[in-house]
């Protein structure tokens, strides 16, 4: 690889980054704000089953303690990454 095709490649990771951080921060968003507006419609309306009320709400808390368990765990293993230098 030359110099020449350095900073290029520089900028087009610059913006995959974020990119990435973009899509990830609205996904989020979305995952939120959907899954609270579920969440109250299920647990505040009269005709659901009580089931309902309860599992809905524990999925959705689950997963979101899940993914974030992950997200952090992710984080950690990137910052000792031995493989970050390796170049294509």
């Amino acid at each position: 690889m030359s110099d020449a095709e350095q900073p290029a490649d520089s900028a087009v990771s610059r913006a995959a980054g974020i990119g990435q951080i973009l899509v990830i921060v609205g996904l989020i968003c979305l995952y939120g704000v959907g899954a609270y507006w579920v969440s109250i419609e299920v647990i505040l309306g009269k005709d659901e089953p009580w089931w309902l009320k309860i599992g809905l709400p524990a999925v959705v808390v689950g997963t979101t303690i899940l993914f974030v368990t992950v997200l952090l765990q992710r984080m950690k293993a990137a910052k000792t990454d031995k493989y970050t230098d390796v170049k294509d």
